[in-house]
């Protein structure tokens, strides 16, 4: 990832494309989303997206991504979570399970259909 990058990166699109499997409009909008800022915290990261024309089937609600994101590096892999506020995805969270550091690397990433 480049600094400033203001699209998706493969794993946020991803993610974002499972989590739109319940949300065709999201699925259409992918592409379009602005990245306003990416924080990476150690044990995860926060992407911060523009408000746009709101997705009409888009709940005001946090949508668990519910599958699980492997990577090489880490025994217990991520998780995410997509926070939306009026029709907009608004803040991406990705985070680790127990207290595994991360330090955004995605080589190798993949992403399974929960059991």
């Amino acid at each position: 990832m480049r600094p400033g990058q203001t699209t998706t990166t493969e794993l946020e699109a991803a993610i974002l494309e499972h989590i739109a499997k319940g949300y065709s409009t999201l699925a259409l909008r992918i592409g379009q989303l602005h990245v306003l800022s990416r924080e990476f915290t150690g044990v995860g990261s926060y992407t911060t997206f523009a408000h746009g024309q709101p997705i009409a089937d888009l709940p005001d609600a946090p949508l668990s991504l519910g599958d699980s994101i492997t990577l090489p590096r880490l025994a217990n892999g991520l998780g995410a979570i997509l926070f939306c506020e009026a029709g907009n995805p608004t803040l991406l969270e990705i985070h680790t399970y127990g207290d595994e550091l991360w330090d955004g690397d995605i080589d190798g990433f993949s992403i399974k259909a929960a059991a």
